[in-house]
């Protein structure tokens, strides 16, 4: 049976909330709260405490999902788990606000928490739309999930305005009211379907190994996997310094740097939803594929722009560009999901299988701000700081046309997503 528009706007709800706070604290929050606890070299402990939560992150999806799927739970198999994290994280936001005026060892056991309980809740909330929408409506809520991430982060660039490292206490409740207002909506107009009798436990050894696809039965869904990982690594080189070359290339203060980048967020994210539309468009027309291929090489533009402005600094350069990058990544973004929804293995894991998925996004976030932290330290102190970010720009452009390449190869028929 087809779901209405809002029933599947009411599903993908929660994105909402989740990218409203990840898409704000790890770029702009987590950086201005390091640099107001450590002054100095403020792009290597970002990198170590946004690396840090996205170890968290890589491990908990996947077997958060996995448990899901055995779940026998009458009211639904992922339920409970998005209950237990949201609740939870709700906790580990005022545990994190607390932490903002305490010292960077707190802030990282803080930050560390509220990965935890955003990804309990997330791994198992992956597993709703194959789990409920037919799959002829892949597109369209794949297109609600993306305009809904990017709604997000309109609200969370607007709660930043009141953020201040040394006051975080606005912002912290505009995020807990946004949890539980988000919850309550997926809770009363999602019913997911009774769940047949679970199968026994396999035992620990069997359940580790479940986590492991065949490779020859599954190709497709790998070179989506290292797609996706390689796309990611370019985006996390860019966001999670943005901010901070905003101050120390383009020259504006920290607090205007902040507001900036929220404004920035914003304007992204309007013009982001309406790609997010238009991909289901475009990919009805050019297919999932060319889709995500055509996003990748524009991000591509977008890093290599960035580093040429490096070279003559203007902050009338960097505003289109950002949002061309924004463009790009609304389009991405939902266009990346109807691909993952068409390879996605067949069976009853989806909650494992898009745990998985998910590892890919989050990987590049463990190795990569560490590593462009401690290259953007290494290269500002010996050269300067255009010549650091410039050369981590132009490594990200590399990561996108990496990613666009591979996926080319992808052969996927309109009727492949609908006969899952």
């Amino acid at each position: 049976m087809r779901l209405s528009a809002f029933r599947l706007a009411a599903m993908s709800s929660l994105w909402l909330t989740w990218n409203a706070q990840s898409q704000t604290i790890a770029p702009t929050v987590v950086p201005q709260a390091v640099k107001f606890l450590v002054p100095q070299h403020p792009e290597l402990w970002t990198g170590c405490v946004v690396g840090a939560g996205a170890t968290v992150a890589l491990i908990v999806p996947p077997v958060a999902g996995a448990l899901s799927d055995r779940s026998g739970n009458p009211s639904g198999r992922r339920r409970r788990y998005v209950v237990g994290g949201v609740l939870a994280s709700c906790a580990a936001l005022v545990f994190f606000g607390w932490a903002q005026s305490t010292g960077l060892a707190v802030l990282i056991v803080a930050y560390l928490m509220l990965q935890f309980w955003w990804n309990w809740a997330a791994g198992p909330y992956t597993g709703l739309i194959p789990d409920v929408v037919p799959a002829e409506q892949y597109g369209e809520a794949s297109g609600w999930m993306s305009a809904l991430t990017f709604v997000g982060i309109i609200v969370g660039s607007a709660a930043l305005y009141t953020y201040r490292p040394e006051q975080p206490w606005p912002m912290i409740a505009v995020f807990i009211a946004l949890n539980v207002a988000c919850a309550v909506v997926t809770l009363v107009w999602v019913r997911e379907p009774t769940p047949d009798t679970p199968p026994p436990w396999p035992g620990l050894r069997t359940f580790a190994r479940s986590f492991y696809l065949p490779l020859a039965d599954n190709r497709d869904f790998y070179l989506v996997l290292v797609t996706r990982l390689l796309t990611n690594m370019g985006l996390g080189s860019v966001i999670s310094f943005l901010v901070l070359y905003l101050q120390f290339v383009v020259g504006v203060p920290a607090r205007d740097a902040t507001r900036l980048m929220s404004t920035l967020l914003g304007a992204g994210a309007v013009l982001a939803i309406g790609a997010s539309f238009a991909a289901t468009r475009l990919i009805g027309r050019l297919g999932v594929v060319r889709t995500v291929q055509g996003s990748s090489w524009a991000l591509a533009f977008a890093a290599v722009m960035y580093t040429l402005i490096s070279v003559a600094p203007r902050l009338v350069f960097v505003i289109p560009v950002a949002l061309i990058f924004a463009i790009a990544m609304g389009v991405f973004a939902a266009s990346d999901w109807a691909l993952a929804l068409a390879v996605l293995p067949k069976g009853q894991d989806v909650g494992k299988d898009f745990g998985i998925w998910h590892v890919c996004m989050v990987l590049p976030n463990v190795f990569g701000p560490v590593t462009t932290g401690v290259l953007i330290t290494v290269a500002r102190r010996d050269v300067s700081a255009p010549f650091a970010y410039g050369l981590v720009f132009g490594f990200a452009a590399v990561w996108f046309i990496a990613a666009s390449v591979p996926i080319g190869k992808l052969r996927i028929r309109p009727r492949d997503s609908q006969t899952r």
